[in-house]
């Protein structure tokens, strides 16, 4: 298997994002188990390189490289106010000394709701599928599940839109794609506990296709596969108000140029232009990699691990102040973000689940 790793400049301070995943790879193994030894690992798995028509054992799907130079990579920042409105923005460039190889974490076991693509050209096409499924945020906060959709892009007018439904539409359309990024997170989490409770019962019990498994999820946690509860304290969800909160915040829920014309729903630029990505999921999955990976969000990855120590939910609102270095504006970003949570009751969204259907 290959990674891409994309290095940057240390410049400044650190507000990086990655650029790219660079594959993402299922086995399709159920979660809880244990990984096949050397004897039976041919039923289950095969390996192809990647780009490969067809794998009988394992389904490969590929992200496009973004090809920048890495010293062309500067991160955008905006000012505090509200995300309808347009931003005064302001810049910081990427710095990668220390920041992690970002390819999409799922790669191991995995038992995954599959999402349905859809590609809206329109914010009225956008609603009127919504309305098809019956997909309406109110029914997801009364306990319904999320459908199983993933909107590829940003509508380009989606600004046409008056903010109520403007907003509930960016919601509605970030929702799955955060729910799906974050449960390829999750199956690896599982299987990292379970080797985590394996090797503490006998330190000496691990195969080897679960060392090279955990030596590649070290890797692409940038961490030691020595170092268990690090890699514990790393690979984790994002709550989903958090992700929604800030996509709405950096991108003017949707609205701003970045979002409209290359889905960059988190503020990374190229070159002195918006870094365009494919998809809304590409830009999800380098968000969430980057909170997991980066030197400058430790604290909210320690925050995180004392709540699951704790055996309390992950809440985005108590979380997110654990974020100050996200924005040079520390506590009032923050602040402003946790008043985007309360206006639009986005905590509702963080015990969300995928429809299996």
């Amino acid at each position: 298997m290959q990674w891409s790793i994309l290095p940057a400049v240390a410049r400044g301070r650190h507000y990086a994002f990655p650029a790219v995943w660079a594959a993402v790879f299922a086995t399709g193994l159920g979660l809880r188990e244990p990984l096949p030894s050397l004897d039976d690992v041919a039923s289950h798995l095969s390996f192809a390189p990647v780009g490969a028509a067809s794998v009988a054992a394992i389904e490969v799907a590929t992200l496009p490289i973004l090809n920048a130079d890495a010293e062309a990579l500067i991160f955008v920042r905006h000012e505090a106010s509200e995300p309808d409105d347009t931003f005064h923005r302001s810049t910081r460039e990427l710095s990668a000394w220390g920041h992690g190889r970002f390819a999409a974490p799922g790669n191991a076991v995995r038992r995954n709701v599959q999402l349905r693509a859809i590609n809206p050209r329109t914010a009225d096409e956008l609603a009127g599928f919504f309305r098809d499924v019956a997909y309406t945020l109110g029914d997801i906060r009364q306990g319904e599940a999320v459908p199983p959709i993933r909107v590829e892009r940003v509508p380009a007018d989606l600004g046409s839109k008056d903010g109520n439904e403007r907003k509930a539409l960016f919601i509605t359309a970030l929702l799955p794609v955060v729910l799906e990024v974050n449960q390829r997170v999750l199956a690896d989490r599982e299987q990292l506990l379970y080797l985590r409770d394996k090797l503490a019962d006998e330190p000496m019990s691990m195969s080897a296709i679960e060392r090279i498994w955990l030596e590649d999820l070290a890797e692409r946690y940038d961490t030691s596969p020595g170092n268990i509860e690090e890699l514990v304290r790393r690979v984790d969800v994002v709550p989903p108000s958090m992700a929604i909160a800030q996509g709405g915040v950096e991108s003017g829920w949707g609205t701003s140029a970045a979002a409209r014309s290359g889905n960059a729903l988190f503020g990374m630029i190229r070159a002195g232009s918006p870094q365009p990505f494919t998809s809304v999921a590409d830009a999800t999955n380098a968000y969430i990699a980057n909170l997991n990976t980066h030197a400058a969000y430790a604290s909210f990855r320690t925050a995180r691990a004392a709540l699951r120590q704790r055996g309390e939910a992950l809440n985005g609102y108590q979380l997110i102040g654990s974020l100050l270095r996200y924005s040079e504006l520390g506590s009032q970003y923050v602040n402003f973000v946790r008043q985007i949570m309360r206006e639009n009751d986005l905590s509702d969204f963080d015990k969300a689940r995928l429809s299996t259907f």
